[in-house]
């Protein structure tokens, strides 16, 4: 009979630690993802933070600071360019005044009844028409002349 105390007792530490050490791995991966979430909790306030310093004092910044604006403004410039022309592609235009998508082909918005204005013509090429040559071409002598012959040696 004390062999199987022994084992019976064996089986309940061991069952014992099992459990302690699932709970720690429970709290590890609570603590781990508490963590994960103050973090971006941080990047969030850092993103709200450089969003204000940009909106306020975009004409006062500092040399360093202006040139990372610089960079901002040229992206938003760029990417209100591609939402031009994924509007144009789908038949669409933005209202002046409400800012939503409408036809391209409409007089007034559908939204809030401002008169929006007349879409530009499109440019129609007819066949054999040159608009503009927009590449130079180089004399391949002067190239030649410029780059020296490459010679090999043994």
């Amino acid at each position: 009979m004390d062999f199987f105390n022994k084992v019976g007792n064996t089986i309940s530490s061991k069952g014992k630690d099992v459990t302690k050490k699932a709970k720690e791995i429970a709290e590890i991966a609570k603590l781990t993802g508490q963590i994960a979430e103050k973090e971006e909790s941080i990047k969030g306030t850092y993103i709200e933070l450089g969003k204000y310093v940009y909106e306020n004092q975009k004409e006062d910044a500092p040399e360093e600071v202006a040139e990372k604006f610089a960079v901002i403004d040229a992206t938003v410039e760029e990417i209100e360019r591609l939402k031009r022309e994924v509007r144009k592609l789908k038949g669409r235009q933005e209202c002046p005044d409400c800012g939503k998508e409408v036809s391209y082909t409409a007089a007034f918005c559908s939204y809030c009844g401002t008169k929006l204005p007349e879409p530009e013509p499109e440019e129609v090429v007819e066949e054999g028409e040159v608009t503009e040559v927009t590449e130079e071409t180089v004399d391949s002598e002067e190239t030649a002349e410029a780059e020296p012959a490459k010679t090999e040696e043994i």
